[in-house]
């Protein structure tokens, strides 16, 4: 069974700009280290902004493991998600795949709002229990952190 963590951010800006602003953001700038979680440090791969699905990547990240990301969906200017795989490290024991979404909802002229929900398979019922506890504790204010580079970026 997965586990759901979502996080939202309310931005200043059209829902257009804010969606390209997000996908071109250079990932390096936007996953950075929080608490016990790594950042990344160096995109391998599909290093543009997100555009076609298939396009792939893999993440190398501040504690020398590292992921791979591919877009499964995509609608412009509405929605993208991915599918992260292949964890090396502490993750690849708790972890078989995590599908991340972004859906981006007009709240006025000049506004906007993200909603970004991660999906997070663990590899079994034993490791269940550790990868809640991590995510619940630690997800949401890594993605905020991120999703307020997001919004700095976006109303700059």
């Amino acid at each position: 069974m997965a586990i759901q963590i979502s996080v939202s951010q309310n931005i200043q800006a059209s829902k257009s700009h804010v969606f390209t602003e997000a996908i071109s953001m250079d990932a390096r700038h936007l996953i950075q280290k929080y608490g016990p979680l790594p950042g990344i440090i160096n995109v391998e791969g599909h290093d543009a902004p997100w555009s076609a699905l298939g396009e792939k990547r893999k993440h190398i990240l501040s504690d020398n493991t590292s992921v791979n990301e591919e877009l499964v969906a995509f609608t412009p200017g509405e929605t993208f998600a991915y599918r992260v795989t292949d964890f090396t490290g502490p993750f690849a024991a708790l972890l078989s795949e995590a599908r991340g979404e972004w859906h981006f909802t007009t709240m006025g002229a000049e506004q906007c709002r993200i909603d970004w929900t991660y999906f997070f398979t663990p590899t079994g019922p034993i490791t269940e229990p550790v990868l809640w506890f991590i995510v619940k504790l630690f997800w949401p204010g890594y993605l905020k952190s991120a999703l307020s580079r997001v919004k700095d970026q976006a109303e700059s």
